[in-house]
C-alpha cells in the first residue's frame, strides 16, 4: 500500500530487542504523532517492544495539510498500512480514539495483527449512537465536535475542550500546548465515524481474530464508560476502567501505570517479546 503523502513516522528502539512484535500507536482526531509522550511509550520500550509512532496524512509533521478537508477514513487506514507493511512481523496496534476505528477496521478486513489495544474506543457499530445521546444529554459538547470538524479546531472552547478530553475544568499549560499543537480535521469524519459502513467486524471470533484488549477513563466525558463496556462486551474481553481517567489517558497522571497495564495484558495473552 503506497500512500500519496510523505508521512511522519518515528520508531523507538529498546536497548535489548527480543523477538515479538513491534508495536504501532494510532492517534485520534485534529492530533499526531506527538499525542503519545514519551513517558506513555517507556514502559512498552523497556519491556522491549519496538514503537512506531506515525502521523496520517495532513496532522503532525506529514505533508497534505493544504487538502485536509477531502481526506476520508479511509485514507488515514491507508496511511497506517503503508507502515504496517513495512515490518517483518504482525504487529500490536494501539489505537487511540478515533486510531481504534482505523484498529477495528483492520480486525474486519482481516488484516494480520498481533493483537490490538483499543483506548477511549469508538464502538465498533460507530459513533452515532454516541452522537445522538451527546445531542441531547451534552449539547455544549456536540456543539464545540460540529465546530472542531467543520470550522476549525482553533474555534473550539479550550475549557470545553479540556471538559471533554481531559476531564478538567482548568486550562492548564499542559492543555493550553496540546490545543495550540492540534490540527484541523477533515469534516468528512463526522460522517465516516457514523457507522455505515460498519466499523468494526461483525462478529468477533477470538479463535480467528487477533486478541483485544479495552481500555476507558472512567471520567471520559466524550466516549462514555458505556460506550467502553459495549465495545469490551463485543470483543468479548473485560473493560479495564482507569480510576480518575480522562479521554487523553496518555497525558493522565496514570499514564505510565495504564501502559504498563497493557504490556502485562498482552503478555498474558500471548503477545511476548
Amino acid at each position: 500500500m503506497k500512500t500519496p503523502f510523505q508521512l511522519e513516522h518515528h520508531m523507538f528502539e529498546p536497548a535489548c530487542t527480543r523477538a515479538g512484535p513491534d508495536v504501532v500507536m494510532l492517534h485520534g482526531i485534529c492530533t499526531g504523532a506527538w499525542v503519545f509522550p514519551e513517558h506513555f511509550m517507556t514502559p512498552f520500550v523497556e519491556a522491549g517492544f519496538r514503537v512506531h509512532t506515525l502521523s496520517y496524512r495532513g496532522h503532525g509533521e506529514s505533508e497534505g495539510h493544504s487538502e485536509i478537508q477531502r481526506f476520508r477514513l479511509s485514507d488515514y487506514v491507508d496511511d497506517v498500512l503503508s507502515i504496517l507493511k513495512t515490518l517483518d512481523h504482525p504487529p500490536l496496534v494501539l489505537g487511540h480514539s478515533l486510531g481504534t476505528a482505523i484498529a477495528q477496521i483492520l480486525i474486519r478486513d482481516r488484516y494480520p495483527l498481533a493483537g490490538v489495544c483499543l483506548m477511549s474506543p469508538v464502538p465498533p457499530y460507530g459513533l452515532a449512537q454516541v452522537s445522538f445521546r451527546m445531542l441531547w444529554s451534552d449539547p455544549v459538547a456536540y456543539q464545540q465536535l460540529a465546530i472542531a470538524l467543520t470550522v476549525g479546531v482553533k474555534h473550539v472552547s479550550k475549557k470545553s475542550g479540556a471538559r471533554l478530553l481531559f476531564s478538567t475544568k482548568d486550562v492548564s499549560p499542559l492543555i493550553e500546548e496540546f490545543f495550540m499543537r492540534c490540527d484541523d480535521e477533515s469534516p468528512w469524519l463526522a460522517m465516516d465515524l457514523q457507522g455505515i459502513p460498519r466499523i468494526g467486524p461483525v462478529r468477533y471470533d477470538p479463535e480467528r481474530d487477533p486478541p483485544v484488549m479495552v481500555v476507558s477513563g472512567r471520567e471520559d466525558q466524550l466516549i462514555r464508560l458505556q460506550d467502553a463496556e459495549a465495545t469490551a462486551d463485543f470483543y468479548r474481553t473485560p473493560l479495564h476502567a482507569i480510576d480518575g481517567g480522562s479521554h487523553m489517558l496518555m497525558f493522565d497522571p496514570e499514564a505510565i501505570e495504564t501502559a504498563r497495564l497493557i504490556c502485562q495484558k498482552f503478555a498474558d495473552m500471548g503477545v511476548t517479546v
